[in-house]
């Protein structure tokens, strides 16, 4: 008989639903991507723990994926382009060079630290945080050549994200650096495109970050020496018609995008970005019903276009279905039953640890605190999270949400209970108000539940988090917000 744990006792069908109708006319902001918990919830690490005790062994019998954050610097004319929440700092190439070079130092602390990492074949490298294209070539090789060293990238998928005119104007070229440095399975470009329009990107103060012939330079520049290309856009901007939207999508497909990141925009009064602190801007928001109806039609669209929905905002050209050129490394972060993870530079995020023992650690922000611990000759990391039996469950329907199916099966193989008995109130209220769709193998998201995906991932951890907040083993727990939160 299946079994429940850390179950409160049932309560009134309506706090559920409550919650969750609370939760749904909230800005529904993309927490299901940042996994559980968020990166503003994590504990402070307590002074006077040993930090080099903290993350338990990366286990071999487990798949290993490597994040990389080379920098935290950014330069566009308005700051975080209006919306951005990702931790920057102002760019220079200096500075820039500066972090590389302590990110090159941490590979190797870890490897002195950990030496059965050295040479683990890597499932998937994602160089990240929005701008890594902006790395000096000099210090971005060395990084390259310190990954190579340490690792076994034969079969992994590599990922370069960053601004899409300095995939063009780097010299040399910070792409042939990738193809040269990092004998990968195969290598992949990913650019902000936010959006065609001209006007929306002045206003975002991205124009220096190029525009539409910019971003079909960088796809073909990507074909011609074989890699795919993935670009990110924004809807449900300020103001923003849906035939607007819907030319964005055909633009990014016209150009030949592989793969197309849709994003609604994730703004409200209080957020702390500057277009969240113009009224004007704010109030020429969507409602959440209207922002859920342009999902609604920009999904089907893209579906009957040719695409295939793989996770929560991914989508990919139909032809690479079952092939080895699909973008791999974000779905199998959703699994964090099978795959560990391992961040390097500020704001790198880890995890590892089987059954009960899974600890989360994420790196300082900023820069010079990153800079200090390495030079310490110290794990950077400065929040950790341990999770329970409860917590383990919470990440991996969250997790699993982002990848659009709960597998039932897989969940009692890892947890010997099932989720309906672990949370069925909470997946009461999904059912009822039409966000999941549950048989008795899976319970998948339907294209509404994939909008209010925030609101879900809240009401799943709302009380785990209520009933922990304010102390944890490793620290004080943070509230449960994703303001600041980054991947």
């Amino acid at each position: 008989m299946l079994t429940t744990i850390d179950t409160p006792p049932p309560a009134q069908d309506s706090t559920e639903l409550f919650q969750l109708r609370r939760r749904m006319r909230r800005p529904q902001r993309h927490r299901l991507l940042h996994g559980y918990p968020l990166a503003a919830a994590m504990p402070r690490i307590a002074e006077d723990l040993a930090r080099d005790s903290i993350l338990p062994p990366f286990v071999a019998s487990r798949g290993l994926l490597v994040g990389v954050l080379p920098h935290p610097f950014c330069n566009p004319a308005v700051a975080g382009c209006g919306f951005c929440t990702f931790p920057h700092e102002a760019f220079t190439s200096r500075k820039a060079a500066v972090v590389i070079d302590h990110v090159v130092r941490e590979i190797g602390q870890t490897l002195e630290a950990r030496p059965d990492l050295a040479g683990r074949q890597i499932a998937g490298l994602y160089f990240g945080g929005g701008t890594a294209n902006l790395s000096p070539p000099g210090p971005f090789r060395e990084l390259c050549r310190a990954l190579a060293r340490a690792f076994d990238f034969s079969a992994a998928e590599v990922t370069l994200e960053g601004v899409p005119a300095a995939f063009l104007d780097r010299s040399p070229s910070l792409v042939d650096i990738l193809c040269e440095e990092l004998p990968a399975r195969h290598l992949r470009l990913s650019m902000g495109i936010q959006t065609f329009d001209q006007e929306r990107l002045r206003q975002m103060g991205r124009l220096g970050f190029g525009n539409a012939e910019t971003f079909r330079k960088v796809v073909q520049l990507g074909h011609a020496r074989g890699l795919t290309v993935s670009g990110d856009l924004l809807f449900n901007l300020p103001g923003q018609p849906l035939d607007a939207m819907k030319d964005d999508v055909r633009r990014a497909i016209e150009i030949g995008l592989d793969h197309l990141g849709l994003y609604h925009l994730v703004m409200f009064a209080g957020l702390g970005t500057t277009w969240s602190r113009d009224q004007g801007l704010v109030d020429a928001l969507p409602t959440n019903k209207q922002a859920a109806e342009n999902w609604l039609e920009l999904r089907g669209m893209l579906v009957a276009l040719g695409f295939d929905q793989t996770t929560l905002t991914n989508f990919e050209r139909r032809e690479f279905r079952g092939g080895d050129r699909r973008f791999v490394y974000e779905e199998s972060s959703f699994r964090p039953d099978r795959f560990d993870m391992i961040g390097f530079g500020p704001s790198g995020i880890s995890f590892a640890g089987e059954g009960e023992g899974a600890v989360k650690v994420i790196h300082p922000d900023g820069s010079a605190a990153y800079n200090s611990a390495i030079e310490q000759g110290r794990p950077a990391w400065d929040r950790a999270f341990a999770y329970s039996p409860r917590d383990r469950r919470v990440l991996h329907l969250i997790r699993r949400l982002s990848a659009l199916s709960i597998e039932r099966p897989d969940y009692r193989a890892s947890f010997r209970s099932d989720p309906l008995d672990d949370f069925p109130q909470e997946f009461a209220a999904f059912e009822g108000e039409g966000l999941v769709r549950i048989t008795d193998g899976t319970i998948e998201p339907t294209a509404a539940g994939m909008f209010y995906a925030d609101a879900m991932a809240g009401l799943l951890s709302w009380k785990s988090l209520r009933s922990r907040r304010g102390g944890h083993a490793l620290g004080r727990l943070q509230g449960d917000d994703n303001a600041g939160g980054h991947m």
